[in-house]
């Protein structure tokens, strides 16, 4: 049947291994770093109209002009509602199972204070207009996915975690509904500009990058390899046929970085090294699911396991149930595609800049990085006049007989990054790092890449992801030292994962010596009916039927929609006064989740 157009792993798992590789999982599971926090967890957060030191207190000219017409409607952050499940989003009883995967909303999380470093006490008591000095969005472990690849390793009874997540057919539709969020919030007010902090690949193949770049171009997409076969009905929603994605507003300017996914085999392996099955033949790596969409829809609808259970699957809406016994995996040929092959680093720098339709130019990557191999840069000036810089990290491992998922980083590099901090904070500059993995992960230079950041003034914040959960981690400034020489550290949850989130950041300036770091989380909009819809269904699926261990995705609150207090060095004083004002956006945030949840009480 020819498929017609619509418009519109895990990062690490353990092998146990006689004979096998072993494959470490580096996820830390810990809770938030919150020593020395100071919070205002209260459903306001401390909140008081007529105090104006409030860091979050929203001034009284936030309104909409009716005079000049309406206005393009806000999108909702989870400032003003949430997506949760009708059933907790953790393991639950098989008896619950028809409840499994559902979803309602939730009321909003309004913002909470943190002043981790006591930056409030440095205010000098100005009262002057709030200013924003850079808005942007992160998204992050995006892993887009050939799950039709035969070098993958989705079940083995050597397995102690699986590799495959339900939710992998659609994970270009749920990147695709991630762009068209921006552009709706685009249409309000755009971003500087977006940051995809790594894994934008999930088994570093050329194919999957060329879809996350036609999922951002707005190329039409045919998120199938191999066999074009198609078992559903013409109009039921299949995630393999191609369809037309939005793309991104031409306003809108993208960065890229590398993670472990984009380099290594499985995230984990050096490609010389791992030679179980080659992505471009057609002999499946042992163990290859042959239950996974949408071989998971054939007949028989119901099956009995050795466990004496009979499992069901159901064709509408899209679910089934993929059980953890042997008895629905095998080894089975695929049909060969040569777009599969695996990408070198240079590939996929090199593909990353060949996308041209937004900007900036090589979003991030240079000619420099190709000839050199690296891929870490520096841009001075991503949003024209304003005095803040991005520095991009490469923070995955090299390859080799050594190479894992860990975060490494070599000494090189280190000392460039040293030379750019200086440089930027000559310049006066405020300074955003960005990297992959957290500092925690760096295998062989985690202390030296904290205390390099810590020693900079400048530093006002790291954003990383890899462990697909939402966390704050303050960096206190060393004993002694003044509250501008530490910095926040903040992962953003996994795209692909529950809860399927992006982050959004705002620098403000308080101008009285100190500013805010607004983070607030957004859900990626998921209309109903629809093909992606499905992807978050199976994504709670995975974590109510205790398949997966990434059931902490969401955080504490403390981790999720946080106004979080900095206090400027004195350098930068003068040269942020000397600013033009520009409104800041997550006040209307804040307002109208206050509008919304007040309609709830």
């Amino acid at each position: 049947m020819k498929k017609p157009v619509f418009s519109l792993n895990r990062r690490e798992f353990v092998l146990s291994s006689a004979a096998a590789a072993v494959i470490v999982a580096c996820d830390d599971t810990t809770s938030s770093n919150n020593s020395n926090n100071t919070n205002n967890s209260n459903n306001d957060a401390g909140h008081d109209v007529d105090d104006v030191t409030d860091i979050i207190d929203v001034p009284d000219d936030v309104t909409d002009d009716d005079s000049i017409g309406p206005p393009p409607e806000r999108p909702a952050t989870t400032a003003s509602e949430t997506v949760r499940g009708v059933l907790l989003e953790t393991e639950q009883f098989e008896d619950l199972r028809p409840q499994f995967g559902l979803t309602k909303k939730g009321p909003g999380e309004p913002h909470i204070d943190r002043d981790d470093f006591g930056a409030a006490a440095l205010s000098n008591g100005s009262v002057a207009n709030a200013s924003s000095l850079m808005y942007f969005a992160h998204m992050t472990d995006i892993h887009i996915t050939d799950e039709e690849s035969p070098a993958r390793s989705i079940h083995s009874p050597l397995a102690e975690g699986s590799a495959w997540r339900p939710q992998e057919p659609w994970s270009t539709h749920i990147l695709s509904a991630a762009v068209e969020t921006i552009n709706a919030f685009t249409a309000v007010r755009p971003h500087d500009f977006v940051v995809f902090s790594g894994d934008l690949t999930d088994n570093h193949l050329g194919i999957e990058l060329s879809w996350f770049i036609d999922s951002l171009e707005g190329n039409v997409l045919d998120p199938d390899t191999g066999s074009d076969e198609d078992p559903r009905a013409a109009g039921l929603p299949d995630p393999h046929d191609p369809y037309q994605p939005a793309g991104f507003l031409p306003e809108v300017k993208w960065y890229a970085a590398v993670g472990n996914h984009d380099l290594l085999v499985l995230g984990n392996f050096d490609t010389l090294d791992f030679t179980i099955a080659s992505p471009t033949g057609d002999n499946a790596t042992l163990w290859l699911s042959d239950a996974v969409v949408p071989t998971c829809f054939d007949d028989p609808v119901c099956l009995e396991a050795s466990d004496g259970q009979t499992y069901c699957y159901s064709d509408l809406p899209d679910r089934c149930h993929i059980p953890h016994t042997d008895d629905f995996y095998d080894s089975r040929p695929v049909v060969a595609d040569s777009r599969r092959a695996y990408l070198s680093r240079r590939d996929f720098m090199a593909m990353i800049m060949g996308s041209t339709k937004n900007g900036p130019a090589g979003h991030g990557f240079s000619q420099m990085n190709l000839d050199n191999q690296t891929s870490y840069y520096v841009d001075e000036n991503p949003v024209p006049g304003i005095p803040v810089a991005l520095v991009c990290l490469d923070t995955s491992h090299p390859g080799g007989i050594t190479a894992s998922a860990m975060g490494y980083m070599e000494n090189s590099q280190l000392d460039w990054l040293s030379d750019v901090l200086d440089n930027l904070t000559a310049q006066n500059k405020l300074i955003v790092i960005i990297s992959h993995h957290c500092s925690r992960d760096i295998s062989n230079n985690s202390d030296n890449l904290v205390n390099l950041l810590n020693s900079c003034p400048n530093v006002v914040l790291h954003i990383t992801g890899h462990h697909h959960t939402h966390q704050v981690i303050p960096h206190n400034p060393p004993s002694g030292m003044d509250p501008w020489f530490g910095y926040h550290e903040v992962q953003t949850g996994g795209l692909l994962d529950w809860p399927q989130q992006m982050r959004f950041w705002e620098i403000a300036d308080l101008g009285d010596g100190t500013g805010v770091l607004y983070s607030t989380i957004v859900n990626i909009d998921m209309p109903s009916p629809s093909t992606v819809e499905a992807g978050r269904f199976y994504a709670l699926l995975d974590l109510q039927e205790g398949r997966t261990d990434d059931g902490e995705g969401s955080g504490a609150d403390t981790d999720r929609n946080v106004a979080i207090r900095v206090a400027w060095p004195p350098a930068m004083l003068d040269v942020l006064a000397a600013l033009p004002k520009r409104d800041v956006e997550t006040y209307h945030f804040i307002e109208d989740g206050k509008k919304k949840n007040n309609r709830r009480r």
